[in-house]
């Protein structure tokens, strides 16, 4: 990760696309497993739902006809989770759902911290520099990640990020202030997909 003396004055932080469901005793094996970008199985890898939406996030967050949705700017920085090194990263949903934009961007996805390092991870885009970032992060581990970012006083962040939603970008603008406000847009991407934001509660 590259570090300026600045905060970027937008962060995105989505989930990573479908995956399969968790194995039960009776159904186990290929059912289960996702695809990598070579048609080959692995359980870390999205379905081709996921993959479907990798695709429409580049589309969304660098449109080639037409402008931006309101209240998005094209990313100059990707983020996804460490799995110990560069070429396992690549074998896992949240570096998968990110990679159509890299490619797209010619940006390469940072891989600086793990799961459970948030706070690390916020302290560091503190410093990052100016622009848009965004990042792709596991959904159990994203309200952590948005609460050790500095936001405006009173903000509320959802507890959990549901299971079931894949569709939704968590926004954090920076303000006069130097902390974040916290929203939220739905992706609306693929058939499924809703206009609603994951509650507070």
């Amino acid at each position: 990760m590259i570090h300026q003396p600045a905060p970027p004055e937008v962060i995105y932080i989505i989930r990573h696309g479908e995956k399969p469901e968790e194995p039960t005793s009776r159904r186990a094996g290929p059912a289960h497993s996702g695809v990598d970008f070579h048609g080959n199985q692995n359980e870390h890898s999205l379905l081709p739902r996921g993959w479907q939406r990798s695709g429409a996030l580049a589309a969304l967050f660098d449109p080639s006809q037409g402008p931006l949705r309101a209240g998005l700017r094209v990313p100059r920085m990707l983020v996804s989770p460490s799995y110990g090194d560069s070429s396992k990263a690549a074998q896992h949903r949240t570096h998968q759902t990110i990679m159509g934009i890299s490619d797209r961007l010619g940006i390469e996805i940072a891989t600086d911290f793990a799961k459970g390092h948030e706070p690390q991870l916020a302290a560091a885009l503190a410093k990052s520099g100016p622009g848009a970032v965004l990042i792709c992060w596991d959904h159990a581990h994203i309200p952590a990640l948005a609460s050790a970012l500095p936001l405006v006083h009173g903000t509320v962040i959802p507890k959990t990020w549901p299971d079931d939603r894949f569709d939704v970008i968590w926004t954090f603008t920076l303000a006069d202030s130097g902390a974040y406000s916290f929203g939220q847009v739905p992706q609306l991407l693929l058939s499924g997909d809703t206009d609603t934001i994951i509650a507070a509660g």
